[in-house]
């Protein structure tokens, strides 16, 4: 306690001290010389950096074919797509993988969302090596050589050297069972992956 109160003591100090220079002020001068006019708009404010649009889906899967597999009346999302791509990369590298990486980000006004992520290794034995390190899903058929699912919201899918993923939020019900239409994201995503 009295560690405390001595901190916020020294802190009030300080700050303090930091905002008052006393008689060492330097006076602004008093007004407009020459007759000019001061201008009492406020300063305009710094512009953001502009929003940048990347494609990190690269056509592995449109907004059509996402609304005719889910039902949902979903567009593609905005936003840096190939930086997100590129974080995907980078963490299956720390894993002494490399594959290519593609995200394909979609939503509704309503808050419906659906994420497809593929990864292409080189081969399919990085694909296997990747897939051995899933857990906590369970098993399920109808989609690639493997699949696993929480049947709700995710499904992990695997055939040759590619694995997709489906990340899936149906707004008005999103605990229900969605796995019908992850089965039918993944089947279609893994057509191109």
């Amino acid at each position: 306690m009295i560690r405390r109160l001595a901190a916020v003591v020294l802190l009030a100090a300080c700050l303090s001290g930091c905002t008052d220079d006393g008689p060492k002020r330097t006076p602004l001068p008093a007004g407009p010389t020459g007759g000019a006019e001061v201008s009492h708009q406020p300063l305009a404010s710094p512009t953001l950096p502009p929003v940048v649009n990347s494609d990190g889906c690269q056509g592995l899967i449109g907004a059509t074919q996402v609304q005719q597999s889910t039902g949902l009346p979903v567009q593609p999302s905005q936003g840096d797509g190939a930086a997100a791509v590129a974080q995907y990369g980078q963490a299956v590298q720390t894993l002494g993988l490399n594959a290519r990486a593609r995200m394909c980000p979609f939503g509704s006004p309503a808050g419906d969302q659906v994420t497809v992520v593929a990864l292409t290794f080189t081969d399919p034995a990085q694909a296997q090596k990747l897939w051995t390190t899933i857990a906590s899903l369970e098993a399920v058929g109808g989609v690639g050589e493997a699949a696993l699912s929480d049947k709700s919201k995710t499904l992990l899918t695997r055939r040759g050297k590619a694995i997709v993923a489906v990340y899936l939020v149906v707004a008005a019900a999103p605990e229900a069972d969605h796995l019908s239409q992850l089965r039918s994201v993944a089947n279609t995503a893994l057509s191109k992956a």
